[in-house]
């Protein structure tokens, strides 16, 4: 009897997470790849499993481990498994948010670090990374690399100085270490979200930084913010249509490897390193700057961080006049590098300075702002932020004609939170200002953006939203930052007069699983067994009801810590029935939303004039997917999907009512946003790239499309549709006929309202 052939051998990995529902979805979705894989529930468990070797085959190839747990903490396993068993990968995951905890694992020897939460994708890339057979691979020490990295950037505060150092080292190492010619990093703004280009190193400096600025979906770094996903390009850089920086593939580059930045809430920007080599081994550089990624994000995490503290410690409760005010200036100004600032408040009832501070001799409020015409300055009412070298001529128009004589290079800051702006800081770098100044913006808005939300106690501020006609600013009468706000969209948080409370501020976990499950239901009561059933569906209803009191009570503890005559304000009960009391001093979202949603439907429908606001409203509230942090949890599937659809729907209505009103680039934002939120749907993209065709601009609409085309071979294998087919060919000779006539494309034809696309039915 022939022997059979002996069977692969399975890769194994002990998953080690206190969380029970956490873990067995984790080992769920590794058994689908094949992965034979077990969990565990404290760093004890994982020893004795390691020290017994519990596996008929031998040790485990990898560890996944939470950080936070119980007793022993997933750092101390990793020491322990690294002397032990050092065969054994160890690769730690956190939800806590520690910005440090990231660079001190890879210190320690960790393979790979995975930020809570995560998706299916990444956590098996990151697995399939880990199992890799050696880390030296095409002579890339990737161990080695990535700890040199993580070195690099564990100073006390990687923005000291008001300049990158750290990040820049960082960047050296991976460069050097990869073989590329230049290097650079683009961060995100806090409030405007375009990346930005912070950090660079190689002999094309002069390239990298003559487009320091994209738009969010436009270009390398706009497409990786908003995807997430990495670009690779190997040779014929200059081919590729998304590629929006000529001076740079004129310098001779032909290839390219970018990566997301990742951060609990998003992505905070991206890592690109370059060269001029056509066999640029990008396949291994990419595995190469995901992992030294990883260092770099939590590194920007923690001088971000930083930033927002030292202005939570100078600002205190803001009921001292102008002092604070001018302190929290001069660290501003201090950080930047600068000579002299202003910070003027808004008032919403005028649009024009209330109270202005300055460091100099004399003001430098621009003149718009005194004159309370802010909705002149694009920039300000995109929330960007601006800065400027010597030489008035190079500046924005709203600079140029605005700020005052005596301002040399300055460098402008809204205090925008939440959409609402609340002021300005104006800062002037002088005569002797570093050479570009657009490095520090990043830093300089996140302080600006953590003031602004210290500000929201004390002012009303100035809504940042457009119109049919033209972009303006509306004042919110008179209405401060509410008592007590839920958000929904995107990562969950509990806000209280506009200062966010930390998840660790409830002692019981599913403190917050109750809440969200009270805000999906928007005031409406939900009985005590279904909530109990939610929760804990594995108990008896005796035990159930016995644990919901104690979370009912730790929930109230925290959000309402005052209450000491049991009338509760916002998390009531009538016998068996729970609610949230949304007649009170409590704003949900998801409740604004709908509401706005509703009303801007029936608008359109009626057509109404102020449908186009109503709507505007609406999508503006939609900040991510329901409860972003909680990607695995069945139980709002259902009202995630529904959600997304109507934003989606919403903005379709908008891209028409801004269609027929001529307004282009508002069009084109609704396309862009509704293919963020739906990136499967043809449709939409076939209404962007018309639309791009018929302004003159096929190389973007090709863009679009070549990013549409890799996420279905990427995601779903599958082909464009023929309809979209047909339209990329007529955008590619559009695209090739301007080229050969070397010219800017003519007036296109007028357009009418049948040009933006029909709703989808």
């Amino acid at each position: 009897m022939p022997l059979r052939p002996p069977q692969p051998r399975r890769a194994r990995v002990l998953v080690v997470d206190d969380h029970h529902e956490v873990a067995a979805v984790v080992v769920e979705r590794l058994e689908e790849c094949g992965v034979v894989a077990e969990a565990v529930h404290s760093a004890e468990e994982a020893l004795e499993w390691l020290r017994q070797r519990q596996w008929p085959e031998g040790e485990f190839d990898l560890v996944l481990c939470d950080v936070v747990l119980p007793a022993m903490s997933g750092l101390e396993l990793l020491r322990h498994a690294r002397q032990h068993w050092p065969l054994t990968k160890v690769a730690l995951m956190s939800g806590y948010g520690s910005i440090d905890s990231a660079v001190e694992a890879m210190r320690c020897g960790a393979c790979d670090y995975l930020q809570k939460p995560f998706t299916n994708d990444a956590l098996v890339t990151l697995v399939r990374r880990a199992l890799a057979l050696d880390d030296v691979a095409g002579g890339f020490n990737v161990a080695a690399i990535v700890g040199e990295v993580a070195a690099a950037v564990a100073s006390d505060s990687c923005f000291s100085d008001g300049v990158l150092d750290g990040l820049r080292r960082a960047l050296r190492v991976v460069v050097r270490a990869t073989g590329a010619d230049d290097g650079e990093i683009f961060l995100c703004e806090p409030e405007g979200r375009d990346p930005l280009l912070c950090v660079w190193t190689g002999p094309d400096d002069g390239a990298l930084v003559d487009r320091t600025r994209f738009s969010a979906g436009l270009g390398y770094p706009g497409i990786v913010v908003v995807s997430g996903k990495p670009i690779c390009r190997k040779g014929n850089l200059a081919d590729d249509p998304r590629y929006l920086r000529r001076a740079v593939v004129d310098a001779g580059i032909r290839s390219l490897v970018a990566v997301p930045l990742f951060d609990t809430r998003g992505v905070l920007g991206s890592l690109h390193v370059m060269s001029r080599r056509d066999d640029f081994p990008v396949e291994r550089v990419l595995d190469v700057l995901e992992r030294a990624a990883v260092p770099v994000a939590s590194a920007v995490r923690a001088g971000l961080a930083a930033l927002r503290q030292s202005v939570d410690t100078v600002c205190g409760d803001l009921d001292d006049g102008g002092r604070q005010l001018r302190v929290v200036l001069d660290l501003m100004r201090q950080v930047a590098g600068a000579q002299y600032g202003t910070l003027a408040l808004i008032d919403p009832t005028t649009d024009r300075p209330s109270q202005v501070v300055s460091t100099g001799p004399a003001s430098l409020v621009c003149a718009h702002a005194e004159s309370g015409a802010l909705a002149t300055c694009t920039s300000l009412l995109a929330a960007h932020g601006v800065a400027t070298q010597p030489g008035r001529r190079d500046w924005p128009e709203a600079c140029r004609c605005g700020l005052p004589r005596r301002a040399v290079s300055p460098c402008c800051l809204p205090l925008v939170a939440n959409g609402r702006l609340h002021g300005l800081v104006v800062l002037d770098f002088g005569r002797a200002a570093p050479e570009h100044t657009h490095a520090r913006l990043v830093p300089l808005l996140c302080m600006a953006s953590q003031l602004a939300i210290r500000l929201q106690t004390r002012t009303s501020g100035v809504s940042l939203r457009s119109t049919s006609e033209t972009s303006e600013l509306v004042a919110i009468g008179g209405q401060a930052a509410p008592e007590l706000e839920l958000r929904c969209f995107g990562p969950f948080g509990v806000w209280r007069r506009g200062q966010q409370i930390p998840a660790e501020s409830f002692t019981r976990g599913k403190a917050l699983v109750l809440l969200k499950l009270l805000a999906l239901a928007g005031g409406a009561p939900v009985n005590r067994d279904v909530l109990i059933e939610q929760l804990w569906p594995e108990v008896d209803p005796r035990q159930g009801a016995n644990r919901l009191h104690g979370v009912v009570h730790d929930l109230r503890s925290v959000i309402e810590p005052n209450r000491t005559d049991r009338e509760w304000k916002y998390v009531r009960n009538r016998g068996e029935l729970y609610y949230l009391d949304v007649s009170g001093p409590l704003e949900i979202d998801l409740v604004r939303f709908r509401h706005a949603l509703l009303r801007g439907l029936r608008a359109d429908d009626d057509g109404a004039a102020e449908a186009t606001a109503l709507l505007e409203s609406a999508v503006d509230v939609y900040r991510g997917e329901l409860f972003a942090d909680e990607p695995f949890a069945e139980w709002c599937d259902a009202e995630r999907s529904e959600l997304r659809e109507a934003f989606v729907d919403a903005l379709e209505r908008l891209a028409r009512l801004h269609g027929t009103q001529g307004n282009d680039e508002k069009v084109l934002w609704c396309w862009r946003r509704a293919l963020r939120a739906s990136p499967f749907r043809e449709d939409l993209l076939m209404g962007q790239m018309e639309l791009l065709r018929e302004l003159g601009r096929p190389r973007e609409a090709l863009a679009a499309f070549e990013e549409h085309r890799r996420l279905l071979e990427g995601d779903v294998d599958a082909e464009a549709s023929p309809e979209l087919l047909a339209l990329h060919r007529r955008v590619r000779s559009a695209a090739q006929l301007a080229a050969r006539d070397d010219a800017p494309p003519g007036p296109r034809r007028k357009r009418t309202s049948t040009s933006v696309r029909p709703l989808r039915s």
